[in-house]
């Protein structure tokens, strides 16, 4: 990886807190021009803890990235502000438990409009000023874009169709000279389903109550995680391997953030027939063996 002088600037969305905010931060820090795009700005506590703590510099402006019409006027107007765009992180996003039969699909039209149709709106928007300077396009994407989880359908849908969105556009966009990449974390320790309310969730989980109480059985025996899925990142070690994709000469397309994350990416890459995750995902909703509680 080597640094190359950052030209324009980065927009980074989703800053308010989690990835986002260490991202924005973390630029800051190596000498990027930001700008920290947050969905409300009276939702930035923890952008203002770290900009607070590290003393970074960044522009906070506010982004709804589900409103289609204003997006090309922000990413132009940063553009002009900074005198070019070097780079989008697409780090904004939702997440969510619940039941397939429950969840309904206007909650499925609410995941997919921020974690599938904002970044790609906002990729849109920035592709003429992105190829005007040979720019970068990072989005935040998840393992959960690769295997699937249960009752993580909506989530991991609108992961599964933004990777391939861009994969699909990935090679097109660097023959014009603008680099496209999806970062990979694993589980984050500032994921929002460590808020779920659970209890309502049992509750109202039906003929489903018995299956999700043995997988939240699970994970707690395993200390918040499951058997086989990757071990629980911070946001700060996120942050540092998109810089990282940002730095590179020549990123990637798709980039794991640790060695257990690459792991189970490419043993679902491999499982051509889908058995060995399917006894993999099977196992989370079961009687875990005695060995494999701690």
């Amino acid at each position: 990886m080597t640094a190359r002088p950052p030209t324009g600037a980065v927009i980074v969305t989703g800053s308010g807190s989690g990835v986002g905010a260490s991202t924005a931060v973390a630029l800051a820090g190596r000498g990027y021009r930001v700008v920290a795009s947050v969905h409300s700005l009276d939702r930035v506590a923890g952008l203002g803890e770290l900009l607070s703590r590290t003393g970074a510099e960044v522009e906070v402006a506010e982004l709804d990235v589900t409103d289609e019409e204003s997006i090309p006027g922000f990413v132009a107007g940063v553009a002009s502000r900074y005198g070019g765009l070097h780079a989008i992180v697409s780090s904004a996003g939702v997440t969510g438990v619940d039941t397939f039969e429950r969840e309904d699909l206007a909650s499925y039209r609410r995941t997919f409009d921020v974690n599938v149709f904002g970044p790609v709106a906002l990729l849109k928007a920035a592709l003429p000023h992105l190829r005007a300077g040979g720019g970068r396009f990072v989005a935040v994407g998840s393992v959960a874009g690769v295997l699937g989880l249960p009752f993580q359908e909506s989530y991991c849908g609108s992961k599964f169709a933004l990777e391939g969105i861009l994969e699909g556009f990935a090679p097109v966009a660097r023959r014009v000279g603008v680099a496209v990449s999806i970062v990979e974390p694993g589980p984050i320790s500032t994921d929002a389903v460590r808020g779920t309310d659970w209890a309502r969730l049992f509750g109202e989980a039906g003929p489903y109550e018995k299956v999700l109480r043995r997988y939240f059985d699970n994970a707690a025996a395993q200390g918040g995680t499951l058997p086989g899925l990757p071990a629980t990142q911070t946001a700060d070690e996120v942050a540092a391997a998109i810089v990282d994709v940002l730095a590179s000469d020549d990123p990637p397309p798709r980039v794991q953030t640790a060695a257990d994350t690459r792991a189970l990416v490419a043993r679902k890459l491999a499982d051509t027939g889908g058995a060995a995750v399917a006894e993999l995902i099977g196992g989370w909703l079961d009687p875990l063996p005695p060995e494999a509680v701690e």
